[in-house]
């Protein structure tokens, strides 16, 4: 049996329709989000210098709040040791440790930092719920204080999410990587800030 010519000419203008539709949806998420990347760069914080110079980095140990502690015990220690590694591989400081209770150094930047935030996607939720496992994401609060005054130097809020659907293509490695990324990321922070006068 053979459709009339108006069966045909209808099913072109309807799969055009589709089309055009399909790429004005397109076309309009894509300006969406560039229009996000310029209002997350406006956002984002701006890594001003320090007043001073500093060549130690001694950092006291890392905290969490007390429901991620329970949760995720290692979390804090995970992120000050990746943050220990990265800096030591930046060659930023002569001297990078653990801060003792009453030594103080002229020289010294003391770090305190608690983690405030934090979700990670576990395997079984990312392998069986996918993308509607939802992002990973880590926040802390970054305390900035001179070695020779005492006083707080500068205080920031750092953090850091993963994107749901790359999470998912990666089998989660990206969930998982979660508080390393973290530590590097307070690194490249506390290497832009520190002043090379």
């Amino acid at each position: 049996m053979k459709h009339p010519v108006g069966l045909r000419a209808l099913m072109f203008y309807a799969c055009m329709a589709l089309l055009a539709i399909a790429l004005n949806a397109c076309a309009g998420q894509q300006a969406n989000s560039e229009t996000d990347t310029a209002e997350e760069k406006a956002a984002a914080p701006v890594a001003v210098k320090l007043p001073k110079s500093y060549t130690k980095l001694m950092c006291y140990a890392f905290s969490s709040t007390p429901e991620i502690a329970k949760d995720y015990p290692a979390a804090a220690g995970d992120v000050q040791h990746s943050m220990m590694t990265a800096l030591s591989m930046k060659n930023s400081f002569s001297e990078i440790g653990m801060a003792k209770a009453g030594k103080a150094d002229a020289k010294a930047l003391l770090l305190k930092a608690t983690v405030t935030e934090m979700r990670i996607v576990s395997s079984a939720a990312r392998i069986w719920g996918g993308v509607f496992a939802g992002s990973s994401n880590v926040a802390l609060d970054l305390e900035l204080i001179d070695g020779a005054t005492g006083k707080v130097v500068r205080q920031e809020k750092l953090s850091t999410a993963n994107n749901a659907w790359g999470a998912t293509y990666s089998g989660g490695s990206t969930d998982h990587s979660m508080l390393n990324d973290m530590g590097k990321i307070v690194a490249d922070y506390i290497a832009a800030v520190n002043s090379t006068k």
